[in-house]
């Protein structure tokens, strides 16, 4: 009985992250990176082609780990990746938003560069008032799927679990690159 326990115990901790979180910190900034490591449903993949608009929202969240009280929330808010097919010009019109305001923008040719840029969208800055203590700030993210038409939109209801990702700090604050480590799934 205890050998199977921990058995499924190893397969639980083997099994990857649905969404991997790149976090640098660049002078009073924080650098996001999402990739969606899962394929995209069927159905929003199906929907494209269609001219329904197809979003994948990232509710994001930056807080400070604190030993004596609960951890403090540093920033909160959504990115979203949104593609929607246009069929008088054959193309897919792309767009990155942070809390609904559009950051920037993309025409692509194919569906696949479509799915491109919904499962790993174009990195985005959060200006942060005070990000002195980097080494014990993290990033906790998840990916919603949603898709909707001028009349109709579909409930969200499907998406990933929450990860959680420790933001490292680089030897020199000024330095435009750190190591960025590795997400692990979080329960809650």
């Amino acid at each position: 009985m205890f050998f199977f326990g921990s058995l499924g115990l190893s397969v639980a901790l083997l099994a990857t992250a649905p969404l991997a979180i790149g976090v640098t910190p660049v002078r009073g900034a924080l650098e996001i990176q999402l990739h969606l490591e899962e394929p995209l449903p069927e159905t929003f993949t199906d929907a494209l082609p269609s001219g329904a608009v197809v979003r994948v929202i990232y509710p994001l969240r930056v807080r400070r780990s604190r030993t004596l009280m609960w951890d403090g929330r540093v920033w909160k808010g959504e990115i979203t990746s949104r593609v929607a097919f246009d069929p008088l010009v054959g193309r897919y019109q792309c767009e990155l938003l942070l809390d609904e305001v559009i950051v920037t923008s993309a025409e692509v040719d194919s569906a696949k560069d479509a799915v491109s840029w919904l499962t790993t969208p174009p990195p985005v800055r959060l200006g942060l008032k005070d990000i002195r203590k980097l080494t014990r700030l993290y990033v906790r993210a998840r990916a919603v799927f949603s898709v909707s038409t001028t009349l109709l939109v579909f409930p969200d209801t499907e998406g990933t679990d929450w990860v959680s990702v420790s933001v490292v700090p680089d030897a020199s604050s000024n330095s435009p690159t750190t190591p960025v480590s590795s997400p692990t799934p979080d329960s809650g």
